[in-house]
């Protein structure tokens, strides 16, 4: 009976091993003072506006059946962190190409003329936030930048032999950096469902106005993950003087899921 009793115990103590890392680690990451949080999401983008490429004028009318028509590659990611509750910062970035052709240009003496266009957009936003405590809610304070980082590649060119030859190329690349302020209000509704609104406002050198609101909610499916389900929109209204102008408001409804840890 006792070699059993001492079998036993030696079967039992990996196991106990186990058991006790896995609760200190979770444990350890429980009382960690930071809270991390790791976002996927998706936005049926609308973009509307005007926009300038060099010497050519162009209205920007986008709607989500165009994105999907002719999307090539998208990535929509969002990392946030907060330390002790009262100082965080948070990491947001968009990315979306889009490519499509047309036949259909016929030119007063019967020439035919294909168009090419390749759009490469990304958007990344860099906040920190300080953390207050209210009766009513939860009340961050922010301070960053949007960088926009654009890409147009058009080609035009004739493609039979009536009338004048046309082969014409422009592929102006432009980023630039705007500085924002705002300000997101928390309030929680119950255990599970909470609501929120985030806005802020920016200028640069090269950027007369632009601005950002999102409106939603999140509902808690368990105590490390929820769903973010919001409407969000962006303006900007930016002007280098030169090869491009881009005036225009991104906005559409998002879904997205979070973990944390």
């Amino acid at each position: 009976m006792q070699v059993k009793t001492k079998l036993m115990t030696a079967l039992l103590i990996p196991y106990s091993c186990t058991f006790s890392a896995k609760a200190a680690e979770l444990d350890s990451v429980a009382n960690s003072p930071w809270r991390n949080s790791i976002e996927i999401y998706a936005q049926a983008l609308n973009i509307r506006g005007d926009s300038k490429v060099k010497n050519l004028d162009a209205n920007v009318d986008i709607d989500p059946e165009f994105i999907m028509d002719h999307i090539d590659m998208g990535a929509m990611l969002r990392w946030e962190s907060i330390y002790e509750n009262r100082w965080g910062f948070y990491l947001d970035y968009s990315y979306m190409k889009l490519s499509g052709e047309t036949d259909s240009l016929l030119q007063p003496d019967l020439s035919k003329i294909r168009a090419e266009m390749e759009l490469r957009q990304g958007v990344l936003e860099a906040k920190g936030f300080k953390r207050f405590t209210y009766d009513f809610g939860i009340i961050d304070y922010m301070a960053g930048i949007r960088w926009w980082d654009n890409d147009v590649d058009t080609k035009i060119h004739s493609t039979n032999n009536i009338g004048p030859s046309i082969n014409k190329g422009n592929s102006p690349s432009v980023d630039w950096v705007d500085y924002l302020v705002g300000a997101r209000l928390t309030t929680k509704l119950n255990e599970d469902w909470s609501t929120y609104i985030s806005g802020d406002v920016g200028l640069s050198k090269d950027t007369s106005f632009t601005s950002a609101l999102q409106v939603g909610f999140r509902y808690r499916f368990n105590s490390w993950s929820d769903i973010n389900l919001s409407y969000k929109s962006t303006w900007v209204d930016y002007d280098n003087g030169d090869t491009f102008a881009y005036n225009t408001v991104t906005q559409g409804f998002l879904v997205g899921w979070a973990a944390y840890f």
